[in-house]
This record gives C-alpha cells, sequence and structure tokens, in this order.
C-alpha cells in the first residue's frame, strides 16, 4: 500500500481532493514518531472541560460559634444610639417596726434609691462589592452583594455577643459572665477520678454522675443563701453550662437513668442552656477555665437579667463609585445588665 503522505499530491493536484488534517489511511500501519506528530488529530473528539462542569446553586456558608448571649439573657432595647449613658434606679425599703400606742410617734419605713450607670458602645463595620466581582460571581450563580451584607451582619452580632458576654474594657459596660458585681465564684466539690489516683474537679475528669450532680446541689445553696430563701427546689432556673461540659448530662447513673434525668427530677423548672464561650475551648481565648452560672430569670415581676441594645442594625447609605459600591452597617449596645446579681450563682473549675 502506498503511503497517503505520498499520495497526498497527486490527490491534490490531480483530482482536487485537499484533506487537511489526515495524515493517513485507517489501514495505514502507525510509527510512533507519526502518532507523536504535533499536526496530527487526535483518534477521539473532546470538548473543553467546563462543559462538562456544573456548579451547585447552594452556597455553603462557613460555620461559626453560635451567638447565644440574647437567648440565655433575654434581650431588650434601650435608648438609641444617641444616648452615651443609661441610669438604672435601684429602690431598697427600710425603716424599723416600735410597739404600738395611739400617741405613739415611733417607728419609720423609708426607701433608699441609689443608681447604677452604664456605658454604650456603638461599632461599626463595611460590606463592599466591586463591578467585575459581582459579575463574574454571577455567572457562578453566586449573589455576592447578598453575601456580602450577610457577612457584614454576621461580624456585628459576633462582636455584639462577645460584648455581652465578657464587655468592653476601660468602660462601665460588662458581660454577663464577667459583671463585677456578681457574687463571688465557688468551687465544685472533690470528685473520684475513673484510675482511683485521688480527686478531681473538673466533670471531664471523672465518671462519677452522682458527684457531678452534687455541683448543680452546691450551686443552688449557694443561690438560696444569696436570696435569704427566696427561692425553692420549685422555682424557675436556668442554668448556664460550656458547650463542651454538655456530654456530662448524658452520663448513666444507673438502670439507664442519666444525669439530666436526675436534673429534671430534683429542679423540675430548671433549664439547661449551653453557652460556647462558658468554656476554654470555644471562648476564642477569653476564659480559662470552665464555669457555671444558676440564675432566677425573674422575681417579684423583674426580670433578673437582660442584654440591652441601642441600634440592633443600621443600613447607612450606599454609596455608589466608579466600579465598586460600599455601605456601612453598625450596631450598638449596652452590653448585660443584672438588675439582681445576688439572684446569680458561679462555679469555676468544672
Amino acid at each position: 500500500m502506498v503511503p497517503f503522505r505520498q499520495e497526498a499530491q497527486r490527490l491534490a493536484a490531480d483530482w482536487g481532493i485537499h484533506l487537511p488534517g489526515v495524515t493517513h489511511y485507517a489501514t495505514e500501519p502507525q510509527s510512533l514518531s507519526a502518532m507523536d506528530d504535533a499536526s496530527g488529530t487526535r483518534p477521539l473528539p473532546g470538548i473543553p472541560d467546563v462543559l462538562t462542569t456544573t456548579i451547585d446553586p447552594q452556597v455553603v456558608r462557613a460555620l461559626v460559634t453560635p451567638t447565644r448571649s440574647e437567648q440565655i439573657y433575654g434581650s431588650g432595647k434601650k435608648g438609641d444610639r444617641t444616648r452615651r449613658t443609661m441610669m438604672f434606679p435601684v429602690a431598697e425599703s427600710a425603716g424599723y417596726v416600735a410597739p404600738y400606742g395611739d400617741y405613739e410617734p415611733s417607728g419609720v419605713a423609708n426607701t433608699h434609691i441609689s443608681w447604677a450607670s452604664r456605658d454604650s458602645f456603638y461599632f461599626q463595620t463595611w460590606a463592599r462589592y466591586g463591578d467585575l466581582d459581582v459579575q463574574m460571581l454571577g455567572l457562578a450563580g453566586v449573589a455576592l452583594a447578598t453575601e456580602q451584607r450577610l457577612a457584614g451582619a454576621t461580624v456585628l452580632n459576633k462582636a455584639s455577643n462577645k460584648m455581652n458576654l465578657f464587655g468592653i474594657n476601660g468602660r462601665a459596660l460588662y458581660g454577663a459572665l464577667n459583671d463585677p458585681r456578681l457574687p463571688a465564684a465557688i468551687q465544685p466539690t472533690a470528685k473520684a477520678s475513673p484510675g482511683g489516683k485521688g480527686t478531681v474537679t473538673s466533670w471531664t475528669d471523672t465518671n462519677d454522675a452522682i458527684a457531678v450532680y452534687g455541683d448543680f446541689v452546691s450551686l443552688f445553696t449557694q443561690l438560696t443563701q444569696q436570696l435569704a430563701g427566696q427561692i425553692d427546689t420549685e422555682t424557675e432556673l436556668v442554668a448556664v453550662i460550656p458547650s463542651e461540659r454538655a456530654p456530662v448530662l448524658k452520663y448513666i447513673v444507673s438502670y439507664g437513668l442519666t444525669l439530666e434525668d436526675m436534673l429534671k427530677k430534683g429542679f423540675p423548672n430548671m433549664v439547661i442552656r449551653t453557652l460556647p464561650e462558658a468554656g476554654p475551648s470555644l471562648s476564642g481565648g477569653a476564659q480559662s477555665t470552665a464555669m457555671m452560672q444558676l440564675f432566677v430569670p425573674r422575681l417579684d415581676g423583674v426580670d433578673t437579667v437582660t442584654t440591652a441594645f441601642t441600634e440592633k442594625l443600621l443600613m447607612h447609605r450606599l454609596e455608589t463609585y466608579s466600579s465598586y459600591m460600599q455601605q456601612k452597617m453598625s450596631q450598638g449596645g449596652w452590653g448585660t445588665v443584672w438588675r439582681r446579681p445576688q439572684a446569680c450563682a458561679t462555679m469555676v473549675g468544672i
């Protein structure tokens, strides 16, 4: 058989047959050099990889530590962003009695009014996005402007949550976990270690659910003393524990009964809330030890504690430039206000 390369010129000159890109007959044996020829075609047709690629329309956002301060301690609007200081009046009854007599002038009742002062803190962030960025990500089905605003709201809420829990240094603005007016914390009870090597205090260093239950009893006893006996085991209570200590509630006591079951029986109106920032692992360095709080959410018709904000979210004017846009987002608050600090008992080292 005459190779195609030898006949190609004759076919073109004599018959006007032009076969560009053809290098050989199908039955013609091929050498490695012919197969490596840059002008050769692939045996099978192909398509660009992008035509076989699809994009999932669901945007997966990175997970962040949940913001639970308002859920646990309550929330309320106090003033607005023009207010820098807030005064909380506290009334205390005082006086004494005397034996009754129709003309006896002794005995007096009086009210002492004191004022607790708190500062506000107002903060901001920016959502920015360029025209080309919006168009290019739009090809992938991503709404960049929306994602930037969601990111801004997340940043503001995270900052507010941290302020609600730990306050702001240098201001009369305190957090739920470190308000200086809260009574002094107590220590956990001693517990046996699983290996029988002495005693421990941390919940995760023991498997004795009964001993952990004893910490709740100790903290409740402390709270009862602070409130001069105004509560009992039927009182509505909120227990705040670190999220990293939540698995301890599933410790088995006996016959399938868990620590959580025991607490429901012993304190039927107690709600247990988990807070990431109450432990060292998820607090971002703000905590060096795990702590627990036990508080009465309301007494005598007055809420014991609340987080307070001036503005939850303020979207400022959209600013348009040559090839990008930006929008300021702001928020402000007062941190956490303990109206009755003595209605909260704290234990550290759990």
